[in-house]
Formats: structure tokens, C-alpha cells, sequence
């Protein structure tokens, strides 16, 4: 009863009237009955997901008003800001700049219907994420902790995973202060994701530290990075890619930096 798919696009439902949706650690059994969607979601394990004895227990229902032929999937990043650490804390000297890359946990959004004529379902996490806070209490924002850190190599197709996107993030120092790096906040809503084989991307975004006594200016990219050549574009940022963006990124050493 299982339809296999790649796991991003248009599922059709089979005859049987259900599609299984599968990641890592994540499973999503969508059964169809009359106008109405049934949705299982099973983390964890890899047994099989069942719905049990007591179904009202064990799924969601959805009621439309006519049945649904198929299943829309989508990646999104994470609906709040991320706070990471690099794998070693760095201290950058003025004028120059660094590449990082940072394993992010994608949402995965459900429509209903096809790309053209959609409706939203469900958006699920594809990983639990633990709330932080960053900056002060007057000018901070609640984010997610990720626990992946930020690495200098780029990652190779064979670490990759189908529930997390890969940013290259570009940080310059075009102050004359070294920064001490040991912790930065991304915002990625203003990036789009890509399909390159079986890795996700996101658009890269480039950061330019302008001092402890200012805040940073971020670039947001309409292109994939030059490390997925040829990658496809499958999820629009969910707002427009900008640059000069002035935000607060770094905080490192017990001060927060910008």
C-alpha cells in the first residue's frame, strides 16, 4: 500500500487510498476515506506505522469539501531563527572572511491538490528543536537551538539527508576589531531551497560584520550555491531574498556582538 516517492513533489493516491511518506526518523501514512484525510505521524523507530484498535487515538482528520487525488510535499525552513555554533569557536581577523556550512532540520509542509490549485494541509518538524533566546531582553528573538554545528568543510553527498538542508553562510569582517565567532542567528526565511542529486541546499547568504558598535548587513542570494551546480529550485523562500538586511547575528564570549 506504500507509494514510493523521492520524497519531495506531487504524490498521487493509489488505489488502495493512502500514500506513505517517509524520511530518516520520520514517517506520514495519509489515508483517504470519502472527502476526508486521515494523517499518522510515527517518529523514531522504523517499525511500521498502524493505526491501533482506538484510531481516534492515533491520527489527525482532515474533512474537505471533495476527495483529494493527491499530495503536494514540500521543504521549508524552520518558521523562527536559528541560533549555531561553530565546531570550533573562531576569531576573525579584520578584513578578512570565512565560509561555514550548517546543517539545518527542514519543515516539511503538505498541501493538498497540485502545485497549481493547492491547499495547505499540515506543516510538521522534521526534528524536535529545542527554544533559545537570542540577544538581550529587550531586543532579542526566541529561535531554535540546532545542535549540528557549523563546519569549515563542505559536506559530500554521501552525509547528506533528506530531511536537512545544507546553508553556506559567508561571513566577512570588514571591521578593523577581531570577531570572536562562537555563536551566530541565521534567519533563512528569506531563502529558497534546492535539489542537487540527493542533497538539499539552501541559497547562500553572506554576512558582513561591521563592528561591535553596529549591526551586521546580510545578503540573501536568488541562486544556488556554486557547490550544487545545476541544482533545481523546490520551495520559494517564503519571502523575497534581500540584500542589506541590518540584523543582529553574532554573540560570542559572553558579549553579544551585533
Amino acid at each position: 500500500m506504500s507509494t514510493d516517492i523521492s520524497p519531495w513533489g506531487v504524490v498521487q493516491f493509489s488505489e488502495q487510498k493512502e500514500v506513505h511518506l517517509e524520511w530518516e526518523r520520520l514517517r506520514v501514512r495519509v489515508i483517504k476515506r470519502g472527502s476526508d484525510l486521515l494523517l499518522v505521524e510515527h517518529r523514531g523507530s522504523s517499525e511500521t506505522v498502524q493505526l491501533g484498535d482506538d484510531p481516534e487515538s492515533d491520527f489527525r482528520r482532515y474533512a474537505f469539501q471533495s476527495p483529494v487525488d493527491a499530495i503536494h510535499v514540500q521543504p521549508r525552513m524552520p518558521d523562527r531563527p536559528i541560533v549555531v555554533h561553530p565546531l570550533h569557536p573562531l576569531r576573525l581577523a579584520p578584513k578578512a572572511h570565512v565560509d561555514f556550512y550548517v546543517s539545518i532540520p527542514v519543515d516539511i509542509q503538505l498541501f493538498t491538490g497540485d502545485p497549481e490549485n493547492r491547499e495547505t494541509l499540515e506543516r510538521i518538524r522534521s526534528e524536535i528543536l529545542s527554544d533559545t533566546w537570542f540577544g538581550d531582553q529587550i531586543g532579542g528573538v526566541l529561535c531554535y537551538a540546532v545542535k549540528s554545528r557549523a563546519r569549515r568543510e563542505c559536506p559530500t553527498s554521501e552525509s547528506a539527508q533528506s530531511t536537512r538542508a545544507i546553508c553556506k553562510v559567508q561571513i566577512y569582517n570588514k571591521s578593523r576589531e577581531q570577531l570572536h565567532c562562537t555563536k551566530f542567528c541565521l534567519r533563512l526565511n528569506h531563502c529558497h531551497l534546492w535539489q542537487h542529486g540527493t542533497s538539499l541546499w539552501t541559497s547562500p547568504v553572506n554576512v558582513r560584520y561591521n563592528g561591535s558598535d553596529q549591526l551586521s548587513a546580510i545578503d540573501y542570494s536568488e541562486k544556488a550555491p556554486v557547490e550544487a551546480v545545476g541544482a533545481v529550485k523546490i520551495a520559494e523562500a517564503e519571502e523575497a531574498p534581500l540584500s542589506g538586511l541590518i540584523r543582529r547575528t553574532f554573540a560570542g564570549l559572553g558579549t553579544a556582538f551585533d
